[in-house]
């Protein structure tokens, strides 16, 4: 486990964050531009100083302002994959995951790596030559060759089209699984939240507001369903009694019917991301939260 306490003060703005990052779960760190997550990310690998506080790992002390410890960034296990690649141009994607590679040891295991990315064929290609999907592909996979304790992505996704998003968010769920690393991630997207994280922590400017589940933090309540499904509703026809909503999820769709006055209950309209869950014989969805 990472334990977490930070503040820090810039010109215009003040982090003061405590949380913890369960070993082995994804934890997605939610919230609006400029509330601090990509700041938290960069004290907690080194390439920023807090003020005060403290970074535990699990009995390693990465940094602790009344001791004076500050760990540089390569003596912390982390791996860091940021928003805009970081690939070195003037490397093939062979010798940027190979980069990462601690030992010779290691590098038997090239080949295997980029192939769980699938980039077999393309090891003699440069990062000018990939597509943005390509290029974060090999970024994911150079940050976990070194096979850190702790992976940092900071909205890995956001600069990629919606179909390559969504295929990406699955290769990244089942590598994480495969590697079973410890990962803070970085996003403002509920769906992805939903689809990737155990856990989220929501920041708004520079504080933790809320901590839980998912469904704890965008439903304020704890669900008992067996099923559940995250997407976007897609239309809603409805008449005095009962409206027909149907949410798509990746590249599916799903019709419930609920009553009428719940739809305005809830203010539901096209667009909006919803939560459907499937309780024994029960359908019960609700409109997810998002933060403005």
């Amino acid at each position: 486990m990472l334990n977490i306490s930070l503040q820090k003060t810039w010109k215009e703005f003040g982090l003061d964050v405590a949380f913890e990052i369960p070993r082995g779960k994804v934890t997605a760190l939610f919230g609006p531009s400029g509330a601090g997550k990509s700041s938290i990310l960069r004290i907690i690998s080194g390439l920023e100083t807090a003020d005060s506080g403290i970074i535990l790992h699990g009995k390693e002390v990465w940094f602790d302002d009344t001791q004076k410890i500050h760990l540089p960034p390569q003596q912390r296990s982390i791996g860091f994959v940021f928003q805009d690649f970081a690939l070195f141009p003037h490397l093939t994607v062979e010798r940027n995951v190979a980069y990462g590679i601690k030992g010779k040891k290691g590098l038997n295991e090239l080949k295997d790596l980029i192939s769980l990315v699938g980039l077999s064929g393309y090891e003699h290609y440069y990062p000018a030559q990939l597509s943005g999907g390509q290029k974060q592909r090999v970024a994911l996979i150079r940050a976990l060759a070194r096979k850190p304790d702790l992976l940092l992505l900071d909205e890995p996704l956001s600069a990629l089209d919606w179909e390559t998003r969504r295929q990406l968010q699955e290769d990244l769920k089942k590598i994480i699984k495969q590697f079973h690393v410890t990962t803070l991630y970085v996003t403002h997207d509920v769906t992805e939240v939903y689809k990737l994280a155990d856990y989220v922590v929501v920041l708004e400017s520079g504080r933790v507001v809320k901590k839980g589940t998912p469904e704890e933090v965008f439903l304020g309540k704890k669900l008992s369903t067996r099923i559940q499904i995250v997407g976007k509703v897609v239309s809603i026809e409805s008449d005095s009694i009962m409206a027909a909503v149907t949410v798509m999820h990746d590249d599916q769709y799903f019709k419930t019917l609920i009553d009428t006055e719940e739809v305005d209950r809830l203010n539901l309209k096209v667009g909006d991301d919803v939560v459907i869950g499937a309780k024994s014989s029960d359908v019960i969805l609700f409109k997810a939260l998002t933060q403005s």
